[in-house]
């Protein structure tokens, strides 16, 4: 089983200032459904690092180490 990763999910969102700036990832953000609050327009996003964290994993919007949300492109 391939491992799955933040950078091959369709939600993933890049945050190209601090990539380029700061030279870290970071920042980059996830934007499924699944992890947000908003449900009338989803537009509010977590931090991949954040979400894939097993310190997270029992929120039920957390993907965890396993990555539950996890969509490829």
């Amino acid at each position: 089983m391939t491992k799955k990763l933040c950078k091959d999910c369709k939600w993933y969102r890049k945050s190209w200032f601090e990539h380029i700036v700061f030279r870290t990832n970071r920042y980059d953000m996830c934007a499924s459904p699944n992890t947000t609050d908003d449900l009338v327009t989803g537009h509010k996003q977590r931090f991949c690092d954040m979400l894939r964290s097993s310190r997270w994993s029992e929120l039920d919007y957390s993907c965890g180490p396993d990555g539950r949300f996890f969509e490829p492109k």
